[in-house]
């Protein structure tokens, strides 16, 4: 039997603490006491508790005291407590089958911005939202999610909207206790192709890699800033390569393809 993966790993552990409350004999006790608060003798069936009334049950203090006591075992176990309540009042309810997580806290991307513009946030909620992301906007130490519209802004973004891209957000990831650090380090991959993704569909450019250049070290020399006036590019290569002039020529246009270069580079 091979290595298992990191992502196995921690579905495992998760499954292990879903068998630890069955075995407890806790859940005999909340099944019993939940049926009786929903006034029935036999679980519910998929189909029964996804069309029962949920407002009906909510309103009621004695089922919401019972759902408060699933709250508290859940955390014990590190359950989410839907999976509590589900497997003590669905008949053949199996977490492991269902697209909700089981544990109580799960490996999560957000997108944490902290702009304020209305257009740039509407994009930037419903681009993320169309890669499965939600953004989170913060405000000093306050953090709220935003709600993605359902359908694209009726306005465009015109690059006037969009912050610099360094400031415009970042990607958050968020790892439960104990979550393998091999699994960790795919999700902050995931991440960043997410990110450079978003990045593109908000109309940015972004370069497949970040890559050093030794040409930035050069842009004194180079003169990149400035507009070079006749006879100044001789200038910019007697202060790189002295006063041989052997190869001059080539020497010009190497210096004016670097000019090029790194005023692409340097200038957004």
């Amino acid at each position: 039997m091979g290595r298992l993966s990191p992502e196995e790993l921690w579905r495992r552990h998760t499954i292990e603490r879903f068998v630890a409350f069955k075995q407890s004999g806790e859940l005999e006790r909340l099944r019993k006491e939940g049926l009786t608060v929903c006034g029935r003798k036999k679980r519910f069936t998929s189909y029964e508790w996804a069309t029962s009334p949920m407002r009906q049950r909510y309103s009621s203090a004695k089922y919401m005291e019972w759902h408060h006591k699933c709250e508290a075992v859940a955390q014990r176990f590190g359950l989410a407590f839907w999976t509590v309540v589900s497997v003590c009042l669905i008949s053949g309810y199996r977490p492991e089958k269902v697209p909700f997580p089981v544990e109580a806290s799960w490996p999560r991307i957000r997108v944490v911005t902290e702009q304020m513009t209305p257009l740039f946030l509407e994009w930037l909620s419903y681009e993320a939202h169309q890669l499965g992301l939600y953004v989170i906007q913060r405000r000093g130490s306050a953090e709220v999610t935003h709600i993605p519209p359902n359908l694209p802004p009726f306005e465009a973004l015109p690059a006037s909207q969009r912050p610099p891209l360094d400031c415009a957000f970042f990607m958050r990831v968020e790892t439960p206790p104990r979550y393998p650090p091999q699994a960790a380090a795919k999700l902050e991959k995931q991440a960043k192709q997410l990110e450079k993704e978003l990045f593109r569909r908000l109309g940015y450019s972004v370069p497949e890699r970040l890559r050093s250049s030794p040409l930035v070290a050069m842009a004194d020399k180079l003169r990149v800033g400035k507009k070079l006036k006749l006879g100044e590019a001789y200038q910019v290569i007697d202060d790189i390569y002295g006063d041989d002039m052997t190869s001059d020529q080539r020497r010009r246009k190497l210096v004016g393809s670097r000019r090029n270069k790194l005023k692409k580079r340097l200038v957004k």
